[in-house]
């Protein structure tokens, strides 16, 4: 690659008609449809907090040709940052470019100081990753995406509670307050990202929390039950009741099973295999798996 056909910038600069040729055009055969229209893509920059002040934009021979979108927000004591996409054109890509934008996101990664940065990539786009790698990225769990659509056939719990324990329901955010919160999850299902979404949380007979799941319901125009979202579904480690626990909470977020609803998992952890298998159980069909990739600020020179 001559270096002096790529030059970057900001998406700040561009117009919305450019940002939404460089998003659907740098995903152009992609794994699955990207396809964006104006609307969808405004909506996708509202709702995660990304900054086209930071974004980069690739310009080859002073066209603009990848992006890379960089989310930040605070969470906590943390300073977050996300790479909501990096795409290239078709026609540009094996020349290096993708490479070459990471290296300027890590720099402004590093420029805003941020404490931890956030990405997810589908587990079969080697070259994705290898180029994440190389921009100080690693690969911290895997995630899945699992689809049920109609009515549930399936009981994960029947009757009444097991002696002592108890559901207590609350907001989304409420869950980063619990000890073994999964704070290193992607993007999306970080409790402080769910809009409206929702918290079960397993109490057992002394008032501890014993598991959470983090899930968002939405309702179409007649006020019907359209889709349940599971983003996160965590048992305490030391809990020697966690399958039961992990069936209480299955049951309680997607229930009634009469209702004709889709039902599935967003960016949902691998690393509890006992809900993955009680999905499947259920006949929830796997749609995508991807890795989460992090880059930690103690990580960097």
């Amino acid at each position: 690659m001559d270096a002096a056909e790529l030059t970057f910038g900001r998406l700040h600069v561009c117009t919305f008609e450019q940002a939404l040729e460089l998003k659907n055009k740098g995903f152009e055969g992609y794994y699955t449809d990207m396809t964006s229209t104006m609307e969808q893509l405004l909506a996708h920059f509202a709702a995660n907090a990304i900054r086209p002040d930071l974004s980069v934009v690739a310009y080859w021979n002073n066209r603009p040709v990848g992006f890379v979108f960089i989310a930040l927000k605070k969470v906590g004591e943390l300073k977050l940052a996300w790479n909501g996409g990096t795409g290239v054109f078709p026609e540009y890509r094996g020349k290096g470019i993708a490479k070459a934008m990471m290296q300027e996101a890590q720099r402004i990664i590093r420029a805003e100081q941020v404490d931890r940065a956030i990405l997810e990539v589908v587990t079969i786009n080697s070259h994705a990753i290898a180029a994440y790698e190389r921009g100080g990225f690693a690969i911290q769990d895997r995630l899945i995406g699992l689809t049920k659509e109609g009515p549930l056939h399936h009981q994960w719990h029947e009757g009444e509670l097991p002696e002592g324990i108890r559901l207590k329901h609350g907001k989304a955010i409420e869950a980063g307050l619990l000890s073994f919160y999964r704070d290193k999850a992607a993007w999306s299902s970080i409790c402080n990202n769910i809009p409206d979404g929702e918290v079960v949380i397993v109490l057992d007979a002394s008032g501890e929390a014993a598991g959470y799941a983090l899930y968002r319901r939405l309702y179409n125009e007649k006020g019907q039950l359209a889709s349940i979202a599971l983003y996160q579904c965590e048992a305490a480690a030391e809990r020697p009741d966690k399958d039961l626990l992990i069936r209480i909470m299955l049951q309680e977020v997607y229930g009634p099973g009469d209702c004709a609803c889709t039902r599935r998992t967003v960016n949902l952890s691998m690393a509890c295999p006992a809900v993955i298998e009680e999905l499947k159980e259920a006949d929830f069909t796997v749609q995508y798996e991807q890795y989460l990739m992090i880059y930690e600020k103690m990580n960097r020179s």
